[in-house]
């Protein structure tokens, strides 16, 4: 339960001041526990801000793992599926996203990036390893996978953090048929 209070009071913290501004004393103080628990479960703020990324990608691998790994849909249902489950993730959580979108570049420890972009890539091969299968079934034009996989989850970024900046020019709905079509079909109506 400290546990909880402590990612929860240290999310808000990250996302307000940054991590560099952000300090354990205003963390204990926000999850309403002693300096000792913080410590405790947590031995620093390194330590911290890594759990925070880490469960946040973790719970997009996860839920698009989980939805898609041995089933039979189409190419089209899975990507719209990785579209939903970033969005779910991202957008559910105001603080993680703003800690995802600003402060995985701002001098984070090396130990810890290297965690994050471990994940990360997981994330982009199995991405990727879809990608794959639907351009050896005809279903993709002949790109690079691992390139589609990075470029699809950068632009999954980039909207949703002019989404959380922009939610009255439209809908979550809208966000995410925009992106559909924009990953399925691009912005070019005829090209001959």
């Amino acid at each position: 339960m400290s546990k909880d209070k402590i990612i929860h009071a240290a999310m808000e913290v990250f996302s307000e001041h940054g991590y560099h501004r952000a300090s354990m004393d205003e963390i204990a103080m926000r999850a309403q526990v002693a300096k000792g628990t913080l410590y405790y479960n947590f031995p620093g703020k390194a330590q911290l801000f890594k759990t925070i990324v880490k469960q946040a990608l973790q719970d997009i691998i996860n839920h698009t793992c989980q939805d898609l790994d041995n089933i039979s849909i189409s190419i089209e249902e899975q990507i719209r599926r990785i579209i939903r489950h970033n969005l779910d993730v991202i957008l559910e959580s105001r603080n993680v996203a703003h800690i995802i979108f600003n402060e995985l570049s701002n001098g984070i420890e090396p130990e810890v990036l290297d965690e994050i972009k471990a994940l990360k890539l997981e994330y982009l091969s199995f991405i990727g390893e879809l990608l794959e299968e639907g351009k050896r079934n005809g279903y993709i034009v002949d790109v690079q996978p691992m390139i589609a996989a990075s470029g699809i989850i950068g632009m999954l970024q980039s909207a949703c953090n002019y989404y959380l900046s922009h939610q009255e020019q439209m809908t979550r709905e809208e966000l995410e048929h925009s992106l559909f079509t924009l990953i399925t079909q691009g912005l070019l109506t005829n090209l001959e």
